[in-house]
């Protein structure tokens, strides 16, 4: 990984105190390349069920408002920890990305698209029945990525 690779910086967030913290440590890093961080929430999108057979289009209008729900979501969570006037601070470009899917391959397949030098996410150390009931999104992204991964563990 070269210094230019810093420019930009994929951090995912899910809106709690883990990704915040991740936000931060991005901000931090970000700050002396002048980085570009993208904040990427992905609504999960289940892989097969009971309308996995519909239409694309239909599809598209079902997931509508359950992702302009998250895109709220995403401004809420930029304005209340005052994160737009943080990244102006740090002279750090600030972009949110809302998009439908499975978590750990999207985040992945849009670090590449962005050509992210880094993933920055945060871990709340879910572990147990929790763990294997939702999967481990962070473990997923550490398997998938050819990309650094940062893990932001809660201080």
């Amino acid at each position: 990984m070269s210094l230019d690779d810093l420019r930009t910086i994929l951090v995912a967030v899910d809106f709690t105190q883990d990704s915040l913290e991740a936000v931060q440590e991005a901000l931090v890093i970000g700050k002396p390349w002048e980085s570009r961080l993208h904040l990427l929430h992905v609504v999960h999108e289940p892989v097969e069920g009971a309308g996995a057979h519909q239409k694309k289009k239909e599809l598209k209008k079902m997931w509508r408002p359950v992702l302009e729900v998250a895109a709220d979501t995403m401004k809420a969570f930029v304005k209340e920890h005052d994160l737009a006037k943080q990244a102006k601070q740090a002279k750090v470009g600030l972009e949110t990305v809302v998009i439908p899917g499975v978590p750990a391959s999207q985040i992945v397949h849009t670090a590449k698209k962005l050509k992210a030098g880094m993933i920055i996410l945060g871990y709340s150390g879910t572990t147990g029945i929790a763990n294997l009931l939702m999967g481990a999104t962070t473990e997923k992204v550490l398997q998938l990525s050819d990309l650094p991964v940062l893990v932001v563990k809660k201080r």
